[in-house]
């Protein structure tokens, strides 16, 4: 029977192996290597998981991964010329030959962008994680405690929400904003978890009520539903930061600590 290192020395091999690459693997997130290495150390054990047919399912932890990195450069209105998204002190600026085609309003707090294609229409858009001012839904003014989303907001009055900055009418606009999310996201990945074709949206959440900087509590698997976003699954639990990650046998993987 062939001998198996145990799994921690397999991870710390991995670990040595990327660090001496580290240079030529710019795409490889300083949080992942930090993530494999804490679970070398840290009383609280590094879990890997999976989507399965229904709900999310515990898996083992590989002995080596790669990153599955946020696109941050696309071509949206197709002229040849890639767009790259610019994220800084809240501000989200869409470059393009060094030239601003679009930039966050100063009311707003950009915390994560990325290109992806969530709504599903085959055109890509930039993702922006956002902290704006609470906006209630117009027919809200008219009901008699304030409507069903009147505490979506922190103790500032600001509401954390999913909003989608597209390429149409020869112009980059807000083609889609959620409503104030009930939970607030800490951070977000997008990829084809289920592997037919079409992108899922893992969100890290936890509350308003929370201090900042504010811990991770619960995971959620959302799939777009021609609207918005449905849940297909979560996880509840405390988990302050996630990974996206493709092991070595070719399953998309979520670690958290």
């Amino acid at each position: 029977m062939p001998y198996t290192l145990p799994i921690q020395l397999q991870i710390q091999l991995s670990l040595r192996k990327w660090h001496k690459t580290a240079m030529s693997r710019t795409s490889f997130p300083l949080f992942l290597l930090a993530l494999m290495g804490l679970s070398l150390t840290s009383p609280i054990p590094v879990q890997a998981w999976e989507l399965g047919s229904v709900h999310l399912v515990r898996s083992a932890l590989p002995a080596g991964v790669s990153s599955i990195p946020g696109q941050m450069d696309e071509d949206l209105d197709g002229n040849g010329a890639p767009e790259h998204l610019m994220l800084g002190d809240g501000r989200l600026k869409i470059m393009t030959m060094g030239r601003i085609v679009w930039q966050s309003p100063d009311e707003w707090n950009v915390v994560q962008a990325e290109f992806t294609d969530l709504d599903r229409d085959g055109a890509l858009e930039a993702t922006l994680l956002v902290w704006r001012p609470f906006r209630s839904w117009p027919v809200d003014r008219w009901l008699p405690h304030g409507g069903r989303i009147a505490g979506f907001h922190n103790a500032q009055g600001y509401s954390c929400q999913i909003i989608l900055i597209g390429w149409g009418d020869g112009k980059y606009r807000e083609k889609w904003a959620g409503s104030a999310l009930a939970d607030p996201v800490k951070s977000f990945a997008v990829v084809d978890l289920d592997h037919d074709g079409l992108p899922e949206l893992v969100t890290l959440e936890n509350e308003y009520a929370d201090p900042l900087p504010a811990p991770g509590r619960d995971l959620k698997i959302w799939k777009w539903n021609g609207f918005g976003f449905t849940i297909v699954t979560r996880l509840d639990g405390t988990f302050s930061k996630m990974a996206l990650v493709l092991a070595w046998n070719g399953h998309l993987l979520i670690l958290v600590p």
